[in-house]
């Protein structure tokens, strides 16, 4: 859709850079979704067992909200999961959910996978919170290594893939709201608890002006002052 392209572009990608990572827009219509479903299984894709693909009264389609969906991707580069920056939320503070047909007939729940972005050669890895975030950052970065979890309470995977990467720095880049927030920064101690539980990795603490809520944001804004 136009206005998530416009809106990936407003963060700072480049066209490139957009088409490269493959983004997409939720079908918004139900007969948009069938057809998905449809073309896939025509091309001899087995649906059952990909979470947000379901059966309704036989016909298999795709679940989920409106919105943008993100590749959430391991270090070859290959697609884990899928999540739905929403269209419209309720909540302000959930703007993002996996995209899930758990508990759907012939539905299949999602997993909360660790995303990797940028150049995997690199011995320093940033970590920061959600896959789009971290896409940009790396992109705004010069393709620094970014490792993204998918909220501050899901460190599913984490440590295995930074030990699977070969890092040998840490650097924790989580937005500035865990300042105002006891919740948030409550999560980001025990992230770091976790990490700093491997010796073997340098940790540090990358900190910017809390104008700024995300990473994201301040290396924009340093973009758009050049």
């Amino acid at each position: 859709m136009d206005k998530h392209h416009e809106n990936l572009l407003e963060r700072g990608l480049s066209e490139e850079r957009i088409v490269r990572n493959q983004y997409r827009s939720m079908p918004e219509s139900e007969q948009g979704r069938r057809l998905l479903a449809s073309l896939l299984r025509s091309c001899g894709h087995e649906l059952l067992g990909v979470p947000g693909f379901r059966t309704y009264y036989g016909d298999w389609t795709l679940a989920g909200p409106n919105g943008l969906m993100i590749p959430v991707r391991n270090k070859e580069g290959l697609i884990q999961g899928l999540k739905i920056r929403l269209d419209d939320a309720d909540d302000p503070g959930r703007k993002y959910r996996w995209l899930s047909s758990r508990d759907m007939t012939n539905g299949t729940r999602s997993y909360s996978w660790a995303h990797v972005t940028g150049d995997i050669t690199s011995k320093r890895a940033y970590l920061t919170e959600g896959p789009l975030k971290g896409d940009v950052a790396s992109f705004l970065a010069h393709d620094a290594l970014f490792v993204c979890v998918g909220g501050v309470n899901s460190l599913n995977g984490l440590t295995d893939t930074l030990l699977d990467l070969g890092v040998t720095e840490v650097v924790e880049a989580m937005d500035m709201d865990q300042n105002t927030k006891p919740e948030a920064r409550k999560a980001i101690l025990a992230m770091r608890k976790e990490v700093q539980a491997v010796k073997r990795w340098k940790y540090t603490k990358y900190t910017w002006d809390s104008a700024y809520k995300g990473v994201d944001d301040y290396l924009l804004s340093r973009v758009s002052a050049m």
